[in-house]
């Protein structure tokens, strides 16, 4: 088991100054292998659970384990220990670049985590070859496009090989084309490594395409911890939490409504698509076999 949180709470303030509960009673376990969709409308807690995933932040009570290291405990592990663990992909890729080249940035992690010289100028050289950026090593990030700064605080992470990376809102800004090609480097990494990843989204399309687990947050509490398919048919259950299904499960439900003889098991646009063809062609024969 990768990650397991048991019972775990955080809030902000203190009883003096008044103190706001972030997130409470959590249960939660994160095998190798997963990817796992966290939603909730804004100020539900995602970003705070994230933090303590990560060992950002302390937990006011409860357990959390990244594997046999305890976040929890009263001897706080050291921060290189936790990044052998769990690795955090922020928003805003700019909040977490600050070497001069892209090459530096990279090699930072490495580095702290006592890699050789060697190794790191290997890995480096690789992870570059990988994400599209072998032409970049020696630019400034700041010098960089948003998609390509996205990239290299990606790749900034993944050279470490965290059992379980977190990625907040990674689909934010990027095309149609640039999603696809984010989700193949990151499902191509997570099967080369067996590693968890849990993604913060607000985009249920994306969600649908590159998770395959659905866990849901309203007012700090977890509502709901299913397989995807099955966690998008709790319709008012998202519906009060602040969710919508993806486009492609609302596009067959509503010509399922309109009678429509359509398979409603759809999740994704292009799952919606083949779904409409099959119906149209059957309706098609159906009609033919009736003359």
């Amino acid at each position: 088991m990768i990650l397991r949180m048991q019972g775990v709470g955080c809030k902000y303030g203190d009883d003096l100054t008044g103190s706001v509960t972030a997130v409470q009673g959590i249960n939660l376990s994160v095998e190798a292998g997963e990817t796992l969709a966290l939603v909730g409308h804004t100020g539900s807690g995602k970003s705070t659970l994230a933090q303590l995933m990560a060992g950002l932040l302390p937990a006011d009570e409860g357990e959390i384990w990244l594997g046999d290291l305890c976040l929890t405990g009263k001897k706080l592990p050291k921060a290189t220990e936790v990044c052998r663990r769990v690795g955090m992909v922020f928003q805003y890729p700019e909040h977490q670049l600050f070497a001069e080249t892209v090459r530096e940035e990279l090699a930072y992690g490495p580095e702290n985590l006592g890699w050789p010289a060697d190794r790191i100028e290997r890995e480096v050289a690789a992870m570059a070859a990988k994400m599209g950026l072998a032409d970049l090593l020696d630019a400034g990030p700041y010098q960089l496009s948003g998609g390509e700064q996205r990239k290299v605080a990606l790749a900034s992470v993944l050279i470490m090989r965290p059992p379980l990376l977190i990625l907040d809102e990674p689909f934010v800004g990027l095309d149609a084309s640039a999603r696809q090609e984010f989700m193949r480097l990151l499902l191509a990494w997570q099967q080369e490594f067996s590693a968890a990843i849990v993604c913060i989204s607000h985009d249920m399309d994306c969600l649908a395409e590159f998770c395959r687990r659905l866990v849901v947050l309203c007012r700090g509490q977890m509502l709901l911890d299913a397989p995807i398919r099955e966690g998008f048919d709790r319709v008012e259950l998202l519906q009060k939490s602040g969710i919508y299904a993806p486009l492609g499960r609302q596009a067959v439900r509503r010509l399922k409504a309109a009678g429509w003889d359509i398979d409603t098991g759809a999740l994704t646009v292009d799952e919606a698509a083949a779904a409409i063809k099959a119906a149209r062609k059957a309706g098609k024969a159906g009609d033919n076999h009736g003359r």
